[in-house]
């Protein structure tokens, strides 16, 4: 179409290519193969093109980024690691409960009640009721709170309104350990790319790590201890060899000082008798 006209497209389809298309394959983005993914250049990919571009089933340690084509690492040596594009996601998501909102009932978190709207930071749906309590209570008033009918009406601006809020926010990372594969990936992945592994969330795998880890910790430390009072006692046997050494030193100084001495002394005297007998000699010629 001429970009100097109207767009004739649909809303739902203006959406869709503006928000959540992928830039390579077209494809709408999804929460399984077609998962929005972030590279480090700051390009959004969906992860079946990142699994193509990286070639070996997604294993690689660099890539060449399929958008604008700058070489990058990547993360764990597989493309499911690179950071789901959190602000991506979260619209996906808001976008299948709108279309659920025209078509079935979304239940309010807080009660029995239809939801209404929706919390952009807790990602949580609301009555009425309910969603003006949230506006209300300190903890939680400077929230981002939509309504459904307002995206309906005016998609475009909620849908900047959440772009903006997603930027500030922070962007989801790895959160999960296959230890089939041996890989970090994301949550997302974890149920898709990873299903039917050995899959676990990284803060239970710390808390193992770290629970297996005390034993050898206190070891360490009982081990340091040890040595640093190895250390000391080193240092003091050192300390008392140098006092001994310095004392060895004074008295053989003393010692040699007494020879020298004695040794004069008796020379002065082996002289003395030399020069009495020779005097008695001269005296008695």
């Amino acid at each position: 179409y001429d970009a100097s006209k109207p767009d004739p497209r649909p809303t739902e389809t203006k959406l869709k290519d503006e928000y959540l298309t992928c830039e390579v394959c077209k494809h709408t983005f999804d929460f399984n193969k077609y998962a929005p993914h972030q590279l480090p250049c700051g390009d959004t990919a969906c992860l079946d093109c990142l699994r193509q571009f990286a070639g070996r089933k997604g294993k690689a340690e660099e890539m060449h980024c399929p958008v604008c084509d700058r070489l990058t690492a990547v993360p764990g040596n597989h493309v499911c690691c690179f950071p789901p594009n959190a602000g991506t996601l979260k619209i996906l998501e808001v976008f299948k409960l709108v279309e659920a909102y025209k078509k079935e009932f979304v239940p309010c978190i807080g009660c029995d009640e239809k939801g209404e709207a929706r919390c952009l930071e807790c990602q949580e749906n609301y009555c009425d009721e309910h969603a003006n309590f949230h506006s209300i209570v300190a903890a939680t008033k400077h929230h981002t709170v939509v309504k459904f009918m307002d995206i309906l009406a005016e998609p475009q601006k909620i849908l900047r309104l959440m772009e903006l809020s997603s930027v500030a926010s922070t962007q989801l990372g790895p959160g999960a350990v296959c230890t089939t594969c041996n890989a970090l990936c994301c949550l997302v992945c974890a149920i898709t790319e990873h299903k039917g592994h050995s899959v676990k969330e990284i803060g239970d795998t710390m808390s193992t790590i770290h629970e297996k880890m005390r034993p050898v910790m206190k070891r360490v430390e009982q081990n340091t201890y040890n040595i640093k009072q190895n250390l000391k006692i080193a240092e003091d046997v050192d300390k008392e060899m140098n006092i001994m050494l310095q004392r060895c030193k004074r008295d053989l100084n003393i010692s040699f000082m007494g020879v020298v001495r004695g040794s004069r002394d008796r020379q002065n005297e082996l002289f003395a008798d030399v020069n009495k007998v020779l005097n008695e000699n001269v005296k008695h010629s």
